[in-house]
């Protein structure tokens, strides 16, 4: 029996050319320098840059951070240290990024501590809504005013303060601007109806009662500063009468 002619018989596949042998062997070298390029030192995380922090000290959110030595940039797990970042209640909003080819910069949001108050075990600091952010044995040269007047019994980092008479004195305290803020020294709170308040530079403030807190909060930042480019020797402050009575020292 004869085979038909128009049947073609099966080729055997040709060997690769030199050609692609020498394109194969430039891509797995391009790989290995790639990938001892990124390992390289070139890449190791020599800055970390803080942004947004005012109260909490750069080595302190480095210490939450947990970012370690000699590591490389492109290993870094920025999503765990904003876990850990967050889990600090005194931040409100963390976001970590790397910056080619060796930072980290690590974008923070704090929550705004606004006063010290006395506690069982030492003293605590709150924010404006009354959570407690952080707890001290000591206050050496704190930064913002210590309520006189009330002593706290055991509360911790997380707990919401429910004292009347610091609810009372809060929005005061939460609308005064930061350069104020740093400019009282403490505030007397015993008496909700009676707030007195004491300046840096000793001078009394009476702010009465929790009426007007915000506007009250507005001329302290007004008056301070005129009593400082005018150096007047002020005694006291009375903000009790819809006009605030300047009393100068005799």
């Amino acid at each position: 029996m004869r085979l038909s002619a128009g049947i073609s018989q099966p080729q055997q596949d040709k060997p690769p050319s030199g050609r692609s042998f020498v394109l194969l062997l430039f891509l797995l070298v391009l790989l290995v320098a790639v990938f001892l390029f990124v390992n390289s030192p070139f890449f190791l995380v020599d800055t970390v840059t803080i942004e947004g922090n005012t109260h909490m000290e750069r080595d302190e959110i480095c210490r939450i951070a947990g970012i370690p030595d000699s590591v490389n940039i492109f290993r870094l797990n920025t999503t765990a240290i904003e876990k850990r970042l967050i889990g600090d209640l005194r931040l409100t909003d963390v976001s970590v990024s790397r910056r080619f080819p060796s930072e980290i910069v690590i974008a923070v949001r704090e929550r705004r501590p606004v006063a010290y108050v006395a506690c069982s075990y030492g003293f605590v600091q709150i924010d404006g809504q009354a959570m407690v952010l952080s707890a001290h044995k000591h206050l050496s040269k704190p930064a913002v005013p210590f309520l006189s007047g009330i002593r706290l019994g055991h509360v911790y980092i997380g707990d919401n303060i429910e004292t009347e008479q610091i609810r009372a004195i809060l929005p005061y305290l939460a609308a005064l601007d930061e350069g104020v803020l740093r400019q009282i020294a403490d505030i007397d709170v015993r008496s909700p109806r009676q707030f007195t308040a004491r300046s840096a530079g000793a001078v009394t403030i009476r702010l009465g009662d929790g009426t007007r807190l915000e506007e009250k909060a507005r001329l302290t930042g007004e008056l301070l500063s005129e009593i400082a480019a005018k150096k007047l020797p002020v005694e006291y402050i009375d903000m009790n009468f819809a006009t605030p009575f300047i009393k100068l020292k005799q």
